[in-house]
């Protein structure tokens, strides 16, 4: 059983206000002092330290400041893909005023290729924000690059457009000569439109796109992926709980939206429901990223025992605009015992115990004709044995796995784990993101949210279980302490005697003041042009916050239990 390093060289990030430019105000003319600290910690080895000089100096909203951090994605220091994403997010979180607009245009035509099309995503909404909307159809129309396009149709869409809808009608003229990975794209962004622009469901202009729009969901060009997207969408807008990928069940809600009963029991649903924890999904390959954190080991309460074998269920009818957060109780929900429940509960002691016993009951639910993987995650993450990647659920697979799972046992309890010790600390963002690199054959290495085989043979149902704050990521580095920095545990939020050298987790693991933005914001970007959906669901001291975020991304739900 691994054990997670030296507990003497890890750190609890206890930065003062000034070291964290993302939660402080720098006025213009303190440039000088954000830029010397800048100069000192860009030099560090920690990407950590690296990203707290990024901080300061974008903090500044300094010109200078937007021309050194932009100029500096050209030369983007190791981890060499995740540099570019975090300056992408940084200097679109300071640098948003019409100023800078010139400079956003500048950077974004001197890295055209598909791996920049975050860039192109982020400085796109900014520069339509800054009234050049007519550029953004521009690059929709005309760029060369497939998910450049596609970037500033997501744009369009996220900001919303009062021309996007009858964009769309005249675009999808051209849909049956569009091929993979274009179709599917282009169909799944189509779709979300329709689901950001349901408030003018009633108009004539949004008919006669939906008209277009939905006949494809049954073409026999579409991907089956691209159909379950789509049919997500559509239950979005209309209501309801099963995913059709007939296109009669969405016309007939379209066209007849007073209509009571729909007839829809001549239709079955795109696949039976996976349930995992009382949330229920719909998706052909299933990822289940599992928290093995050290913590997951303390004892379930007889409370928490009760709260996790309430079953979350999705309101009945359109959701658009209902102003609930995912997986909020909706009224008349039933929340009585589930009756599919037949766990061993005299057994379950610790957190893992239940989320152990949940994940084979769901595995044991799998059809056939599906896929899964489990991840886990602790100071690192990978797959089990069993699921090297996207697994065949044939019920031989899911026994090997559910043994192996049997076969994890808690090791002895250390100082700082009374508990004990299962895979360490809390890497969430690595376990999420290796659930993104997932293809039918080997995981993707980098650029994933670019690479359409992680769309059409990845995942396309992610359910992520964790019981408290990430305290870790794939970037822990050995780097000098500075005076706010608190030596200790983080995983137990436990202080030790301050040393000169600790070992940092990158921007993704324990932060200031809970800061998860940048986790949600990366979520966001592997699943911009992906369209997986997620499904969290947290115990203890999980950050809800941190979860609502993650599930939104993805259009899922939450469920959150307590110790």
């Amino acid at each position: 059983m691994r054990v997670s390093k030296a507990l003497t060289r890890l750190v609890l990030v206890v930065a003062i206000l000034s070291a964290i430019g993302s939660v402080c105000t720098v006025r213009s003319e303190d440039w000088g002092p954000a830029k010397q600290y800048y100069d000192e910690f860009i030099k560090r080895p920690s990407l950590q330290m690296r990203t707290r000089a990024r901080l300061k100096l974008a903090s500044s909203r300094h010109p200078g400041a937007f021309k050194i951090l932009s100029e500096s994605y050209a030369k983007a220091e190791d981890p060499k893909p995740q540099v570019k994403y975090l300056l992408t997010s940084i200097c679109a979180n300071h640098f948003s005023d019409e100023e800078f607009d010139a400079g956003w245009t500048e950077w974004r035509n001197k890295f055209a290729k598909s791996e920049d099309a975050w860039l192109w995503y982020r400085s796109l909404m900014l520069h339509q924000d800054n009234g050049h909307e007519p550029d953004l159809y521009a690059v929709a129309d005309e760029n060369k690059d497939l998910f450049l396009r596609c970037a500033a149709l997501e744009a369009l869409a996220e900001n919303g457009s009062d021309n996007l809808l009858a964009w769309w009608e005249t675009k999808l003229d051209e849909a049956d000569k569009w091929k993979e990975p274009e179709r599917g794209l282009m169909l799944e962004i189509g779709a979300k439109t329709l689901y950001m622009e349901a408030h003018s469901i009633s108009d004539d202009q949004f008919r006669k796109t939906a008209l277009k729009l939905i006949p494809q969901i049954e073409h026999k060009k579409t991907d089956e992926k691209t159909k379950v997207v789509m049919a997500r969408y559509f239950r979005e807008i209309w209501g309801g709980d099963k995913l059709f990928v007939n296109a009669a069940p969405w016309l007939d809600r379209l066209l007849n939206p007073e209509k009571k009963e729909h007839g829809d029991d001549k239709y079955a649903p795109a696949t039976p429901p996976t349930k995992f924890v009382g949330i229920e999904a719909a998706g052909k390959r299933i990822v289940y990223v599992i928290d093995m954190s050290d913590s997951m080991l303390k004892p379930l309460s007889k409370q928490a025992k009760e709260e996790i074998k309430k079953p979350v269920k999705k309101p009945d009818g359109p959701i658009t605009g209902s102003g609930k957060e995912p997986g909020e109780p909706q009224p008349g929900e039933d929340e009585k015992k589930d009756d599919e429940d037949p766990l061993p509960w005299d057994k379950i002691k610790t957190r893992f115990d239940a989320a152990r016993e949940y994940l084979k009951l769901s595995l044991r639910s799998l059809q056939k004709d599906q896929f899964y993987c489990v991840i886990w995650f602790g100071d690192e993450h990978d797959t089990l044995k069993t699921t090297k990647g996207l697994t065949p659920a044939t019920p031989q697979n899911i026994e090997k796995t559910c043994d192996e799972l049997d076969r994890f046992k808690g090791g002895a309890p250390i100082a700082d784990r009374p508990d004990g010790t299962l895979k360490g600390k809390t890497n969430l963002h690595g376990g999420v993101r290796q659930a993104f690199k997932l293809t039918g054959k080997a995981p993707v290495k980098d650029y994933a949210y670019v690479t359409p085989d992680t769309f059409t043979t990845g995942a396309d149902t992610i359910f992520v279980l964790s019981d408290g704050a990430p305290t870790w990521d794939d970037w822990d580095c050995n780097d000098a302490r500075e005076d706010w920095d608190q030596t200790g545990d983080p995983e137990s939020n436990t202080k030790h005697a301050d040393q000169p050298v600790l070992d940092f987790p990158g921007p993704y693991g324990y932060w200031y003041h809970n800061d998860w933005s940048y986790i949600i914001d990366d979520v966001n970007r592997m699943n911009l042009f992906h369209k997986a959906e997620i499904h969290c669901i947290g115990i203890g001291e999980a950050q809800q916050g941190l979860l609502y975020g993650i599930a939104k991304a993805g259009m899922g739900q939450v469920k959150m239990v307590g110790g």
